[in-house]
């Protein structure tokens, strides 16, 4: 990662995907979105807070200093409609709260498509009552100060993943992935692709009884690794005689 400039620096602005990049991720899963980069790019241990919710959007940046969460807040200045944040502390995860009631509500109101923060997250029923799509390492009654400043709109490593203002977040019930932002397009097309498999030919020969062993030619890999099946019952006696070292 690259130096980062005086602490207490927020940039305003951020490269932006193309609204047709953003369309060609509706309706795709993380899931898909992570396998076609070939299972890179996950944001690692963050749940959704906010049931049943999905987001995508531009990602934003807030990097503060370990205890304080007052970028956080000035990013939430300067993010948009269709902005997802993405927070993080210079030490990594923290075991306190860094975002609340307060905060789903302001930035539900400034429009963001979402947030994952490498921390946690209280007032929870309130949070799940705003409905703001908010992914998070967990739950605590524990404050955190607003006294340092830290950096605003520059590359992060977040629950393990690079990320630059400006790339791609896709979010869901099964977590976070990132995609660069020069690789959106390419991205989306293979994950369209592998959707259109799954659901025209995969999933119907499963729902005929056809097992994924079968279907997905693991009967290949399983021999090759020296997997076999073996016409008889495991021989409860013998391995009797050797655990009582007969």
């Amino acid at each position: 990662m690259s130096r980062l400039p005086p602490r207490g620096t927020v940039f305003t602005r951020a490269p932006r995907p193309s609204d047709e990049v953003l369309r060609a991720y509706d309706g795709l899963a993380a899931a898909s979105v992570h396998e076609a980069m070939g299972q890179r790019n996950l944001l690692r241990g963050v749940r959704p807070l906010a049931p049943g919710t999905r987001a995508v959007g531009r990602a934003v940046t807030a990097l503060d200093l370990s205890g304080s969460n007052l970028t956080l807040h000035a990013m939430l200045e300067v993010a948009g409609p269709g902005d997802f944040l993405v927070w993080t502390s210079q030490h990594g995860p923290v075991d306190s709260a860094v975002w609340g009631a307060n905060v789903s509500e302001s930035a539900a109101a400034r429009g963001l498509a979402g947030a994952v923060i490498e921390g946690h997250a209280r007032d929870i029923a309130d949070v799940e009552r705003v409905g703001f799509p908010l992914w998070a390492l967990g739950v605590t009654p524990a404050a955190t100060g607003k006294t340092r400043a830290g950096w605003g709109n520059v590359p992060v490593v977040c629950c393990g993943a690079y990320v630059r203002p400006g790339d791609l977040i896709v979010a869901d019930g099964d977590g976070v992935a990132v995609v660069p932002l020069e690789d959106a397009a390419r991205v989306a097309g293979t994950a369209a692709a592998r959707d259109l498999r799954e659901t025209t030919t995969l999933t119907p020969r499963v729902r005929a009884g056809e097992s994924l062993f079968a279907v997905r030619d693991w009967a290949g890999n399983f021999p090759a690794d020296g997997g076999r099946f073996v016409d008889a019952e495991w021989d409860h006696d013998a391995d009797q005689d050797r655990t009582n070292g007969e």
